[in-house]
């Protein structure tokens, strides 16, 4: 055509072979400052489709390792207040175990009211509680026994100190239930049942001395009790602050955690109830023994139950932390895979690069050496 520019074969030649150079330097160059090799499906669709494929699946797993991390957490928490839960108990158990030793020590009776007026003189008051020469016959177990007989003037701290007189007996003037009121209180000291009888008039009766079991209640039963229900009110307030991000697995909550993509693979973790009703603790009653007995027996079920249960919570713990680690591995390989189809490898590029740059300059050399023959017919004007 008329407007087109005349290039000799030698210098077109020279001409297209810098411009395929430089196309070359500016692919390896690309590869030197990302790294990559292929940069995007026109390099090598293939390699960055597969590529992307295994990236996309790392990204999904490295979410997932979040919510695993988290399930951990979850269950940490309900491991730990599992461990307090079980200090807990083991205290309440001790103070029924405590009314318990108190409550076998001995047959514990407190006698009748009696005015304080009429305690000082039980023979000759106004009321006449005892006659002189009345006698009752205390037994603590075989042979075990202890007689009072009442002498004129006689007091309810003699009638103490009478009984005092045998080992096996302990008596003391304990305050009535009522202001100007006294009572005395008998015990055996050897564990065995308290047997009364009268053996002239009814001293005994009189004074409110009766046959007592050696399974009474402790004598602090009240304080003892108070204890006890104080601690199973912690074991109900601990277990509402064993949650974590709104998951309370020690109240009844469940945990599901997802291992992959599709969630084929996952854990459901069933959530315990752990206050003092779903342990199956109840209020203290140490009015007997065989009460006592029972609130034993519910804290060592309810002991039993948390050890299995910190069982479970730890195995399915060992298995999320065994889960994590497994993803991260595989989170590597498949970044490592998708590196292995996409890395450039660089002392390759920059050798090329080396050598473009030197056939760039050969190229522009060659091409200077192919336009003289045009440029020495300039000089014949």
């Amino acid at each position: 055509m008329a407007n087109e520019i005349a290039l000799s074969s030698a210098i077109r030649s020279n001409l297209l072979n810098l411009q395929s150079t430089q196309k070359n330097m500016d692919m390896t160059q690309t590869r030197l400052s990302t790294g990559r090799k292929v940069n995007s499906a026109l390099d090598d669709p293939n390699a960055f489709f597969a590529a992307q494929g295994l990236s996309n699946r790392g990204n999904d797993l490295s979410r997932l390792m979040d919510s695993m991390g988290q399930a951990i957490q979850t269950l940490k928490a309900a491991d730990n207040g599992i461990e307090s839960l079980t200090t807990l108990v083991e205290q309440a158990q001790a103070t029924a175990q405590t009314a318990r030793d108190e409550s076998s020590l001995a047959a514990r009776v407190t006698g009748d009211d009696i005015a304080d007026a009429d305690a000082t003189d039980l023979t000759t008051s106004g009321s006449s509680t005892l006659a002189t020469a009345d006698a009752f016959t205390l037994t603590a177990g075989t042979g075990n026994t202890v007689t009072y007989t009442a002498a004129s003037g006689d007091s309810l701290a003699d009638v103490a100190a009478a009984i005092n007189a045998s080992e096996y007996f302990e008596a003391s003037v304990v305050e009535g239930s009522a202001a100007g009121q006294s009572a005395i209180k008998v015990k055996t000291t050897n564990g065995e049942d308290l047997a009364v009888s009268d053996d002239t008039g009814s001293p005994a009766d009189a004074l409110g001395i009766v046959d007592t079991t050696a399974a009474s209640a402790p004598d602090n039963q009240a304080q003892l009790e108070a204890d006890y229900d104080k601690l199973r009110t912690q074991i109900d307030e601990m277990v509402q602050d064993t949650g974590y991000r709104g998951t309370n697995l020690l109240k009844g909550d469940d945990l599901s955690i997802q291992f992959n993509e599709d969630n084929s693979s996952k854990l459901d973790v069933t959530g315990k109830t752990y206050d003092s009703d779903g342990l199956g603790i109840n209020a203290a009653d140490f009015s007997s023994k065989t009460n006592i007995e029972t609130n034993l027996s519910e804290l060592t079920a309810g002991l039993e139950e948390l050890r299995s249960g910190a069982r479970s919570f730890g195995n399915n713990l060992a298995t999320v932390q065994n889960r994590e680690n497994f993803t991260e591995q595989t989170v590597n390989t498949l970044q490592e895979g998708a590196d292995k189809l996409t890395l450039a490898d660089m002392n390759e590029e920059s050798a090329k690069m080396l050598s473009l740059q030197t056939t760039q300059t050969l190229g522009i050399t060659s091409l200077s050496l192919a336009s003289q023959a045009q440029q020495g017919i300039m000089r014949l004007f």
